[in-house]
């Protein structure tokens, strides 16, 4: 995979203009304990690089991520929460975690994008890693089964990405045609996508069909205004061996030009008591791909206040009404300077402990520095 590395900067060099570019984060994090585990104290840092280059016809892309987590306690397993630990959808990948043993000190890399586009007459055809996301709903996505979203990442600013072949092509001002295969270690962890976006009536359309793990996907969304509201609904039919539908619907509405509220709904047709296989509790139940919520009914508020030129803070809660268990998070940041900003986040979970969703979890606090170059 190094040499491969190589090979693609040295024979990519000489194609037009290159650019260097990516971002260095540092979070100070405690954490309540919980189930046996004494509270701990972590320092994760994510160094992101960001090397690209375009000439003519041809744009191609390479992000390496290098993740080191300090602990003040032995605890197995533990990832960071600055960068996403699945590798679904890839078909062969660099070592990921490169301290294997029990450790205070985990190394963790990411080969997070590795591409080539090329600008066709019509359209744009993409080879390699890359960012695939689908929906139109503000938290949770139904049809976005690659990456979806979850809860306990901290850093969201990049999507992992995938191992794919993409075809888009534009439809009239602003509508688009995609189609494409996305690439795991086998056929049966692999995925095939086609995706139609356009607009017509003042309103944001989008229709959606995936093949994936041996199951099929018709997704729809739409996105409008309802007076001086937003509105967006989004929907997704499982055809297969498990049948289920996923929705989310949802409202944002501008209070001032300083506070900008939103609730979303979403519904979740996986049924858990089908695919527990004799579990206890719901944190053993294993969730289809593309599944990160375990309940059947949530609602997800969220609050954004500008409190000035380069300060902000919100709330963002994530209820399941199913079992009474909730996610709530606040957070603030701030702008020091250009290139750098400073945030805090509070993370509290809330609910049984042997039965409920987020009952389980111990609440976290973050203190972030980011620095962009």
């Amino acid at each position: 995979m190094v040499r491969a590395l190589l090979l693609f900067g040295v024979s990519l060099s000489s194609l037009g203009d290159i650019k260097l570019s990516g971002h260095i984060k540092t979070v100070a994090v405690t954490q309540e304990k919980f189930s046996g585990a004494p509270r701990n104290y972590q320092s994760q840092n994510n160094l992101r690089f960001i090397w690209s280059g375009q000439k003519a016809n041809l744009a191609w892309e390479l992000h390496y991520e290098f993740n080191p987590t300090f602990i003040s306690t032995k605890v197995p397993e533990q990832y960071s929460s600055l960068i996403q630990s699945k590798d679904n959808f890839r078909i062969k990948d660099i070592t990921r975690r490169l301290r294997k043993s029990e450790s205070r000190h985990i190394l963790i890399q990411n080969l997070d994008r590795f591409n080539a586009q090329l600008r066709l007459p019509h359209g744009d055809l993409t080879l390699g890693r890359q960012a695939i996301t689908f929906g139109s709903s503000r938290v949770i996505n139904p049809t976005d089964i690659f990456v979806p979203f979850d809860v306990l990442i901290f850093n969201q600013e990049y999507r992992m990405g995938v191992d794919a072949i993409r075809y888009q092509a534009p439809i009239g001002d602003v509508g688009e045609f995609d189609l494409g295969f996305v690439f795991g270690e086998s056929r049966e962890a692999s995925a095939a996508f086609f995706q139609l976006s356009d607009n017509y009536a003042g309103k944001d359309w989008q229709i959606t069909l995936l093949r994936f793990a041996e199951k099929n996907l018709l997704g729809f969304g739409m996105e409008t205004a309802l007076g001086q509201f937003g509105f967006w609904v989004e929907a997704a039919k499982v055809f297969g061996q498990r049948k289920y539908i996923r929705v989310s619907t949802g409202l944002d509405y501008a209070f001032s030009d300083r506070a900008l509220g939103q609730i979303e709904y979403h519904y979740n047709g996986v049924k858990l008591d089908q695919i527990q296989e004799g579990k206890e509790n719901l944190q053993g139940a294993r969730l289809p791909v593309g599944v990160m919520f375990r309940g059947e009914n949530y609602l997800i508020p969220n609050l954004t206040y500008q409190l000035g030129p380069l300060w902000k803070m919100g709330f963002q809660g994530i209820f399941n009404t199913s079992d009474n268990s909730s996610f709530l998070s606040i957070f603030t940041a701030y702008n020091v300077k250009e290139n750098i900003d400073a945030n805090f986040t509070y993370y509290h979970f809330q609910g049984d402990r042997e039965s409920s969703e987020y009952g389980l979890n111990p609440d976290i606090v973050y203190l972030g520095l980011s620095y962009y170059f």
